[in-house]
């Protein structure tokens, strides 16, 4: 069982990874104009489209290590149950953080990663399917090969 609960942990630790190296390099790629929609505090389709993809492709990445590292179905399952429990954390606790963000007094397109983070605010239906499509994705990632 320690060794499926560490497997699950590499596991989230690979997702947050690539999760994070995606957002940058999406970042580096579109910027605060093209991350935002208008002026607005309210994320462009383009940055939602690619946080949502690169978030499927690091949970498959996470489910096949959780599965590689804890050899058995055990460390996925506890990694979808990690996936569910902090989505759903998550997704609960976001329309309180927002109303305790201060507003940023800059046009979106000259404001830094770190501005444009304490700005964004996702829609509710964003914050309830990245739990769903985490849990979609480590189920495909930790699924049993032939030769395991």
């Amino acid at each position: 069982m320690l060794r499926s609960t560490l497997a699950a942990i590499a596991g989230y630790v690979v997702i947050v990874i690539v999760v994070m190296g995606s957002i940058a390099l999406t970042w580096a790629a579109v910027g605060g104009a093209g991350a935002f929609a208008g002026e607005g505090p309210a994320p462009s389709a383009v940055w939602m489209a690619s946080i949502v993809a690169s978030g499927f492709l690091a949970a498959v990445a996470g489910g096949w290590v959780a599965r590689r590292i804890g050899r058995s179905a055990t460390a996925v399952n506890i990694l979808i149950g990690l996936i569910l429990v902090l989505g759903v954390v998550s997704a609960l606790t976001a329309r309180a953080q927002y109303e305790k963000r201060e507003s940023v007094d800059k046009p979106v397109a000259e404001m830094t990663f770190m501005e444009a983070g304490q700005h964004a605010r996702q829609p509710a239906w964003y914050n309830w399917t990245i739990p769903i499509i985490g849990m979609v994705g480590a189920w495909i990632g930790g699924r049993q090969r032939s030769g395991d």
